[in-house]
């Protein structure tokens, strides 16, 4: 895993350098890397696999946007989890994905405040 929880470069590679596009693309994913987390959590307490699966998926996609690839891996062990069924691992997944996406907002945010 490298030091940075995103990659910056194709990040603003694929915003093609536009400041305000850039911020409005982190703030969407802020607001529904929340709600996905939120889902996945509840998922994993109720022991419902399909959800768990659905909602990883979600998140996996909207990591994979914002060129973050540690929170990306972590959202697809979670809805491989959800998609065997096999929830025995999900508590130690979750916990892995939450660290993911703890390093990856402040990143985000300093991203947008530096461009």
């Amino acid at each position: 895993m490298s030091d940075s929880p995103l990659n910056e470069d194709a990040l603003l590679a694929l915003v093609d350098g536009d400041s305000e596009f850039l911020g409005s693309l982190v703030d969407t994913f802020l607001r529904d890397c929340s709600s996905y987390l939120n889902d996945i959590r509840t998922a994993v307490e109720e022991d419902d696999a399909d959800a768990l699966q659905q909602e990883a998926h979600g998140l996996k996609g909207a990591a994979a946007n914002m060129q973050a690839d540690a929170a990306q891996a972590a959202a697809r062990r979670l809805e491989d989890i959800g998609r065997t069924g096999d929830l025995a691992r999900a508590p130690d997944a979750l916990a892995q994905l939450e660290e993911e996406v703890e390093r990856l907002e402040p990143a985000l945010k300093a991203l947008v405040d530096d461009a």
